[in-house]
């Protein structure tokens, strides 16, 4: 779903879902410097940063808008949405993260290293780090994380491919899997990755009481409220210079569920800092940035495409003619402006252009003719007149995006009635089947192998039973393309595959492309550090986000302020 102002339904909150059926007056100065996030080709970056005036100052409390909350801290059991996973970072570390080219490297771990045919994969933890409650961190935690994981409804169906965790020395494992996995690593970037303390696995009230390795430790949560963390004084790294990290004395999430809200936070200096994808929001964040009034930057790589997605083990989008009638009646340019106000990109496959996985797969363009003769095609093969409902959740920005859409596909001859619910039953609904078509945003991974699990015929289950694999598209081509990809480390031959798997998805047509929307994190102007700082061992971190495949979640560990 489109816009950061609602809980939107990616990974985790699908998966519990899942889980719930199966048993949200800083300094003003020009700006100096301007730095970029992870390029792509023909983007333009609207970024706009202040250049420090020195070393990074330690000390003070960053005020940090976020636009949802999560239902617990526990990784192997709670729902972690962005804002979620932001919080999570802060106090948990992860065993891996992305660096600037968007491979998973050692950040927990001090090495990863798989065999020969990536059925094993050994990890090695850094020595000397202990959690905040002084538990040191040892093979056999990774150990009791990970038989959690595989006990959890939750997490369980994203590391299906792992049999076992064997320990082979106090900060050794062995990962087994069940077939080749050459991308698990990438698995380890996200909630997955994220290495909670033995003891608060084992506190019945642990899901409200997070023990980690990270930078911060959660002090006060006022549930759709705030959260508040203040500096781990026994964290484990330091900056280059040897400056204990985090040079923060602490961050405050506060919970602002309207996006252009948040933006007005920051102007008035309420807050520090926040992230948005939401168009009006955009607008007035750039606007602000031109004149000098906040800082601006954009993601600039893999990111959330915003689409239908579309039931095809159920009437009428099992039908191949329904499909192609709905892609050739959206009139995707039309809805950039109307509904995106010219803020976002267009969008016609998973991988955004420029990236490394994109491939220029075809897609069925806009043509009201065709679109018409589709829907003549349905009602002449079904004997009855394409009709549909259109599932939304209740809010303002989604009601209207939806009436966009219907008016756009009544127009080519089609009956559609918008169904709005709350985000939790919409994602509900639309996990067990119980959809024609609904809204939806997702695929945001540097690493598309995160979001293997959505698209594997395994994964499709019945209508009326929980799936993983929410469209129910069942294609053996799809399947061999991505079992091909997660079985290399060699990325022509990952390249290639993701483009078999991009060609087919559009042929099947599961999903109905609307956009692209821009990434945006803003920050008073006194706020430096917005992106992500180096990873542990001095390499340049992937600067914005990625964690779960999310745009709008990065590491805080060496933002600073400058005043």
């Amino acid at each position: 779903m489109a816009t950061p102002a609602r809980t939107r339904p990616v990974l985790v909150a699908i998966l519990l879902a899942l889980t719930l059926f199966a048993a949200a007056c800083g300094s003003k100065k020009s700006p100096e410097a301007a730095t970029g996030g992870t390029a792509v080709s023909g983007s333009t970056s609207t970024d706009v940063t202040i250049a420090a005036s020195g070393s990074p100052h330690v000390g003070g409390t960053l005020n940090v808008a976020i636009n949802a909350e999560s239902d617990g801290w526990d990784p192997t059991k709670n729902r972690w949405t962005v804002a979620g996973t932001q919080v999570g970072l802060a106090v948990f570390d992860p065993l891996a993260a992305y660096d600037a080219d968007g491979n998973a490297q050692p950040y927990l771990a001090q090495s990863i290293m798989p065999n020969a045919d990536f059925t094993e994969w050994t990890i090695t933890l850094r020595s000397g780090i202990t959690f905040s409650d002084g538990t040191p961190l040892t093979a056999d935690v990774l150990k009791t994380i990970f038989a959690a994981h595989k006990a959890s409804a939750l997490t369980a169906p994203a590391i299906a491919a792992l049999d076992s965790v064997k320990i082979t020395g106090t900060l050794t494992a062995v990962f087994e899997m069940s077939k080749p996995w050459a991308a698990f690593s990438s698995s380890l970037t996200g909630q997955l990755g994220m290495v909670p303390s033995p003891g608060q696995l084992a506190d019945p009230d642990g899901t409200q009481k997070p023990i980690g390795t990270g930078p911060f430790t959660m002090t006060t949560w006022t549930l759709n409220t705030s959260v508040k963390t203040l500096k781990n004084p026994t964290y484990w790294r330091k900056d280059e210079s040897g400056t204990q990290l985090p040079y923060l004395d602490g961050v405050n999430f506060k919970v602002v569920t309207e996006s252009v809200d948040a933006v007005d936070a920051v102007l008035s200096g309420d807050l520090d800092m926040g992230n948005t994808s939401s168009p009006a929001a955009s607008v007035k964040a750039d606007n602000a940035a031109k004149s000098g009034d906040l800082q601006l930057v954009e993601s600039q790589g893999q990111s959330e495409s915003d689409f239908a997605i579309l039931n095809l083990s159920a009437p009428p989008f099992d039908s191949p003619a329904a499909r192609e009638a709905i892609a050739r009646a959206t009139d995707t340019a039309a809805y950039r402006q109307d509904y995106n106000q010219g803020e976002a990109e267009e969008s016609h496959t998973v991988f955004r252009p420029g990236t490394k996985y994109f491939a220029d797969s075809p897609y069925p363009t806009y043509d009201l003719d065709k679109a018409k003769a589709a829907v003549a095609q349905y009602a002449q093969e079904e004997g009855k007149p394409l009709a549909f409902t259109f599932l939304t959740d209740a809010s303002t920005t989604s009601a209207q995006q939806a009436q966009i859409l219907q008016a756009q596909w009544k127009a080519a001859g089609m009956d559609v009635t918008i169904q709005a619910e709350e985000s939790s039953k919409q994602i509900a609904d639309a996990v067990t089947g119980n959809y024609q078509a609904a809204q939806w945003s997702q695929f945001g991974s540097p690493d598309p192998d995160y979001d293997y699990l959505w698209w594997v015929t395994a994964n499709a289950a019945p209508v009326g039973q929980p799936s993983l694999n929410i469209a129910r598209s069942k294609d053996i081509k799809i399947d061999q393309a991505l079992d091909a990809a997660r079985s290399t480390n060699d990325p022509e031959v990952r390249k290639q595959q993701y483009a078999a798997f991009s060609d087919r998805l559009n042929i099947d047509l599961p999903y109905i492309w609307f956009s692209r929307p821009r990434y945006l994190t803003y920050a008073d102007n006194s706020v430096r550090g917005i992106t992500q700082g180096p990873l542990p061992d001095g390499e340049p971190s992937y600067p914005m986000g990625g964690p779960g495949g999310f745009a709008l979640a990065s590491r805080l560990t060496q933002t600073w302020l400058d005043r």
